[in-house]
């Protein structure tokens, strides 16, 4: 059994979603039961599937928590596979999508599988700015196979017998990181975990994110939780090593974005996301927690 978990507000994108999941190949001997925890304070999720037929086993499991890590503990509770995938509402796969991640985790022996998650830009997105592509994860997809220490859940895969009974940390569920965290966790307890480009996902970005001041505050809120989850457990010397290195990093990132922008600005521009990273690192050494991502 192979279980599709989708932590949802009740996006109506998630239609799209659920049409893509159920045009996907499903791998001989295998079967497929779809769970979508609805965090919606009012039911949205369960409204936007009633009384459609999408091809696919489909429950909805009520949470209504607005705390994306309770949504996500929902998912794993309710889930009956011996792989788990998730996937996000705003997110459409490939046909092979469910092969290529049984095989990847198979042919590398991994507990958890990342595939990418290719950005698509509206109509109207400035050139340089798809160019600069700062929405997408480059984790060296195409290195197939390839240990990654930490992960997220956007088209995930991950081995039931590996899971025990880790959960998602209901402090990072209203600011986003909540899988940065787990992932940390869950490599921390002995499990491999591997990228591959075998499972392709889309991600049909809105027009109010594909602009600069959002791509640059998510990237100072994902330094923000880098350095949160790296100084839980660290003293005094942590906390100044990952100073010095993160007032470096903006100090490189931040000239050779001014230096750049003139002749290349998409590549200037990744330069600056680099540089708000670091800035995010240093709010969080000082305590400053990422604002809301989840709602």
């Amino acid at each position: 059994m192979i279980s599709i978990l989708i932590a949802s507000m009740g996006r109506p994108f998630l239609l799209s979603t659920l049409e893509s999941l159920a045009k996907t190949r499903i791998p001989d001997g295998e079967s497929v039961e779809v769970v979508i925890a609805d965090d919606s304070p009012d039911g949205k999720v369960a409204e936007l599937v009633s009384g459609r037929d999408l091809g696919l086993p489909l429950r909805v499991v009520p949470v209504g928590a607005g705390n994306v890590s309770h949504a996500r503990n929902a998912c794993l509770d309710a889930a009956t596979g011996d792989w788990l995938i998730f996937v996000d509402d705003d997110e459409t796969v490939e046909p092979d999508w469910l092969e290529g991640h049984l095989s990847a985790a198979r042919d590398f022996a991994a507990d958890a599988v990342f595939g990418p998650v290719f950005p698509r830009y509206p109509n109207g997105t400035p050139e340089w700015f798809a160019a600069a592509d700062p929405l997408f994860q480059d984790w060296n997809w195409n290195d197939d196979g390839r240990p990654h220490p930490n992960g997220r859940t956007g088209n995930t895969l991950i081995r039931r017998s590996a899971l025990g009974d880790l959960r998602f940390d209901p402090a990072f569920g209203r600011t986003g990181g909540e899988d940065h965290d787990f992932f940390l966790r869950f490599a921390a307890a002995g499990n491999r975990m591997v990228v591959t480009n075998r499972a392709r996902a889309y991600e049909d970005i809105p027009p109010d994110r594909a602009t600069p001041t959002y791509a640059l505050r998510r990237a100072v809120r994902g330094g923000q939780i880098y350095a949160e989850t790296r100084l839980r457990d660290g003293g005094r010397a942590a906390r100044l090593a990952l100073t010095v290195d993160a007032v470096m990093k903006l100090a490189v990132g931040t000239g050779l974005w001014l230096i750049l922008r003139p002749f290349d600005r998409a590549r200037a521009f990744r330069y600056g996301k680099r540089a708000a990273v670091n800035i995010g690192k240093l709010k969080g050494v000082v305590g400053s927690r990422p604002m809301a991502a989840w709602g």
